[in-house]
């Protein structure tokens, strides 16, 4: 793949799946990859042990971003109201943010990990010298490319794919009700910090993380 000259190339590294493959295939085709990630400093302690199991098979450096103020200085902002499917604030103040920061001014490319059997676009930026490109999708690569990436590099799968489907905070809202099960057994104390969010705010809560469930 030919690169441009004074322009950037930033990969995100979500902690999941479909980015370190990415990051498999492109680590010697562009050498001056700047691979990021955005770490809400909620995650699960098997996303930053992946992290470092890429950086140490790849031999890359990966940059940790993170917003000026944590999760709780967002919370209290937004009046206690927790994150949601139609209130994404954590995604927008602790991911999209920092990036943008992180590029600045500067022409960057970003490389998406999005697969040419998933029907999405994922994050798209407002700002105009952020240009997003899809090198599985333009390659035609699928899941199960994917899969054979990791096995041959020896990064294989993070290890909370055993119990969890997807990356993101230990009490992201698009867990499902299994993986809340298996969260209180993994990681009980994570389970009680998440509990904690939802109970312990002065006016009470009328959004719960799984909606209908304590």
């Amino acid at each position: 793949m030919a690169c441009q000259t004074n322009v950037r190339h930033i990969l995100g590294i979500s902690g999941g799946k479909d980015s370190a493959a990415l990051a498999v295939l492109l680590h010697q085709e562009i050498p001056q990859m700047e691979y990021f990630f955005c770490d809400t400093h909620k995650e699960l302690p098997e996303t930053y042990e992946f992290l470092e199991r890429i950086q140490a098979r790849l031999g890359i450096k990966i940059h940790y971003l993170s917003a000026n103020q944590g999760f709780d200085h967002w919370l209290a902002l937004y009046g206690g109201y927790l994150p949601s499917p139609q209130s994404r604030w954590c995604t927008r103040q602790m991911k999209i943010k920092p990036l943008e920061a992180f590029v600045g001014d500067d022409e960057a490319i970003s490389y998406v990990a999005i697969r040419a059997d998933e029907n999405r676009d994922g994050y798209i930026s407002t700002k105009p010298n952020i240009k997003p490109v899809y090198p599985f999708r333009d390659r035609g690569l699928v899941k199960a490319d994917i899969v054979r990436l990791l096995e041959d590099s020896g990064i294989g799968y993070p290890d909370y794919y055993r119990w969890r489907s997807r990356s993101g905070c230990y009490f992201c809202f698009f867990q499902r009700k299994y993986e809340w099960v298996k969260l209180a057994e993994e990681h009980p104390d994570l389970f009680a910090k998440a509990v904690a969010y939802e109970q312990e705010h002065a006016d009470g809560r009328t959004y719960t993380w799984t909606q209908g469930e304590t």
